[in-house]
């Protein structure tokens, strides 16, 4: 049997993948990596992820070690001997990171996504993983737009600090002399495909309701509409957790068994349209008469469209560039706009 290390168990898709893990009788042995905080410890931390996850079974979780760690420390804080190795492969999954885009936190981002991520890779190799697999994102791509290959990319420039970090993170990944790699890129990742609520995400599309939401609240009882600049035929591939676990572990084993290539997107189709689902999250917010898509640049905003264009500074890029992931494996995923509102419904019922 397999048995598995992974950072960032008490993250969205690392959560999601531990549950998989653990509700999977050809498992072996899984150590979870992570630290506590001023009020839970590690162990709570991940048993409660695995709650919002959905994951309920309590005798799974007797095969699972919660292990005390630190990414921004040498060998992420690990003692020898905390991991033991068992007879069967090893597989590393590094899934932390931090999520922060904001210019002023660059030098945090890059030691916790640049830095994290060596650390991990000496870590693997110190406990003589058969694979390590870096959990990074579609979007490492930047600015480049149309048909993304599944190649490492030197893009000219990126939309925010988060990218830029995850870029440089594949780049020391595919460099790195130690266990062999492997880079899988998920696109923007929603709820699960079962009951269709975030089960612990509060970015990408939930981000984007959210600020939506918040604007909302701020505005009271102005009357006062709002502009800001969107595409409103690009379309952006969004793809459900449960597909990314199933399609993530899926290429792993067959990695193990025949290596073929290092890096594959993990994404849907390129299919909902921005104004589609803007527009529905306009409606259900009663937000349909105030805020609107414009096409181009606009002289003279007012200041409240300038506060807007500050709020979704980190969606900009997304919501006017079309990226197409290109998809080397099956199986073929999609979420049209009329499956995607189940999603959004049921954010919005939370």
């Amino acid at each position: 049997m397999t048995d598995h290390i992974l950072t960032g168990a008490t993250g969205f898709v690392g959560s999601h993948l531990l549950a998989d893990l653990l509700s999977d009788d050809t498992t072996g042995s899984v150590y979870a990596l992570a630290r506590g905080n001023s009020r839970h410890s590690a162990v709570e931390r991940v048993h409660k992820a695995l709650e919002v996850a959905g994951h309920d079974l309590a005798h799974d979780r007797r095969r699972m070690t919660v292990v005390e760690s630190e990414l921004t420390e040498p060998l992420c804080g690990v003692a020898p001997g905390s991991t033991p190795r068992g007879d069967g492969p090893l597989v590393f999954w590094h899934l932390a990171a931090s999520l922060q885009w904001r210019r002023g936190l660059r030098e945090r981002v890059f030691r916790t996504n640049v830095d994290g991520t060596r650390h991990a890779l000496e870590l693997a190799a110190s406990l003589g993983a058969d694979l390590f697999v870096y959990v990074s994102t579609a979007y490492t791509c930047g600015t480049l737009h149309g048909d993304v290959p599944e190649a490492l990319h030197r893009p000219p420039a990126f939309s925010n600090v988060y990218e830029e970090s995850k870029n440089a993170a594949e780049h020391l990944v595919a460099e790195f002399g130690g266990p062999r790699s492997l880079i899988l890129r998920p696109s923007v990742v929603v709820g699960t495909s079962h009951d269709h609520r975030p089960s612990g995400s509060y970015t990408g599309l939930y981000g984007y309701l959210s600020e939506l939401r918040k604007f909302r609240e701020m505005l009271g009882d102005s009357d006062e509409s709002v502009r800001f600049t969107a595409d409103r035929s690009t379309r952006i591939s969004f793809i459900p957790v449960d597909h990314v676990v199933e399609d993530s572990r899926a290429i792993v084993e067959a990695e193990l068994t025949t290596p073929r290539r290092s890096i594959y997107h993990v994404s849907a189709r390129s299919e909902s349209a921005v104004g589609e689902f803007t527009d529905y999250m306009l409606k259900l917010l009663g937000l349909e008469d105030r805020l609107f898509i414009v096409d181009d640049a606009f002289e003279d905003p007012s200041t409240l469209e300038r506060f807007f264009a500050k709020r979704i500074e980190f969606f900009a890029d997304y919501l006017r560039r079309e990226k197409r992931f290109v998809r080397s494996v099956g199986p073929e995923r999609s979420l049209p706009f009329h499956e995607l509102t189940r999603f959004i419904d049921a954010e919005s019922t939370l």
